[in-house]
C-alpha cells in the first residue's frame, strides 16, 4: 500500500469523527509544538525499531514520522480526514501507509503487526468499558502473537481535579495567547471536553471532544479481557494528561 490514505466502508451510520477541520487546522503550528515527540519516540524505541508497525489515531503524523525512520513499515490508521489530509501534505516517507478507518469497528489492515501504539488518549474516544474492551480486541486481532502495544490513556489523577474547576484558562505553550477548557462528566465516567484557542492575532478556534475517563485498573482490566498482559505502566505526574502502558499480546 502506498501513502495515498484507503477509506474504508464503515459499518456506523456516521464516522463520528471527533478531531475535524478545527483542530486540523490548528493542530501543527499550536498543539503539537506544546507535546514534543522526542520523549514518545524514546520510550516507543525498543517496540518499534526494525518492525512493522501500526498507529492507531495516526493525526497528522506527529508520532508516526519519526517512527518511520526507525521502522521498517508504519501503517497509519486515523477516522478523520481532514487530520489525515494535513499528513499527506507533508514528505511522508514511502514506508508509511495511511487508512481511514475506525478503530471501534474491526481493523482493514493485514497483520501481522510486531507492535502498535496510541497516544494522547486516542482509543479513550469510546461510549463506555465494553466499547474500550472491543477496539483494544480489534488490535489484538492483527498483531503477533508477543507483539507489543504501547498507548497513552487519560490520567483521572490529572482530570477529575479539572472537572472540580470546571473552567480552566492557561497560557499556550510557545505561543502568545491563552487556552481555555470546559470540563463535565457524566454518570457514566464519559469525559466531555470543550477546548477554546485564542491565538494572538489570529481568530479563536473552538472544538469539542468525549472521552471514557476510568481508573488505571479499569483500563488494564479491559487489556486484559482482550487478550493483552499488562507489562507496565507509568503513571503521570500531574499535570501531565496522560498516564502510558505498555501490553504484550497474550501467545
Amino acid at each position: 500500500m502506498t501513502q495515498n490514505a484507503l477509506d474504508t466502508r464503515h459499518t456506523r451510520d456516521t464516522w463520528d469523527v471527533q478531531y475535524g477541520d478545527a483542530v486540523a487546522s490548528v493542530y501543527d503550528s499550536l498543539i503539537a509544538p506544546a507535546l514534543p515527540a522526542e520523549a514518545t519516540v524514546d520510550r516507543l524505541r525498543p517496540h518499534v525499531t526494525g518492525a512493522r508497525v501500526l498507529e492507531i489515531g495516526v493525526g497528522t503524523g506527529r508520532v508516526a514520522l519519526p517512527v518511520a525512520a526507525i521502522a521498517a513499515q508504519v501503517v497509519g490508521l486515523d477516522n478523520s480526514r481532514p487530520m489525515l489530509d494535513e499528513l499527506r501534505a507533508k514528505a511522508v516517507p514511502g514506508n508509511v501507509s495511511l487508512v481511514r478507518a475506525d478503530f471501534r469497528e474491526p481493523l482493514p489492515v493485514a497483520g501481522p503487526f510486531d507492535a502498535a501504539y496510541s497516544t494522547m488518549g486516542s482509543l479513550a474516544c469510546v461510549a463506555d468499558r465494553e466499547e474500550l474492551t472491543a477496539a483494544l480486541s480489534h488490535i489484538r486481532a492483527v498483531l503477533a502473537p508477543g507483539a507489543t502495544l504501547s498507548l497513552e490513556y487519560y490520567a483521572t489523577g490529572t482530570y477529575r481535579p479539572l472537572v472540580a474547576q470546571h473552567t480552566v484558562t492557561l497560557p499556550t505553550p510557545h505561543h502568545g495567547g491563552t487556552t481555555t477548557f470546559t470540563i463535565t462528566l457524566d454518570d457514566a465516567d464519559v469525559l466531555t471536553m470543550g477546548t477554546r484557542i485564542d491565538a494572538d492575532g489570529e481568530p479563536p478556534v473552538e472544538f469539542g471532544e468525549r472521552v471514557l475517563l476510568i481508573e488505571r485498573e479499569e483500563v488494564e482490566a479491559c487489556l486484559s479481557r482482550a487478550g493483552f498482559t499488562v507489562e507496565r505502566v507509568y503513571a503521570a505526574q500531574s499535570p501531565q494528561p496522560y498516564d502510558w502502558y505498555t501490553a504484550r499480546a497474550a501467545t
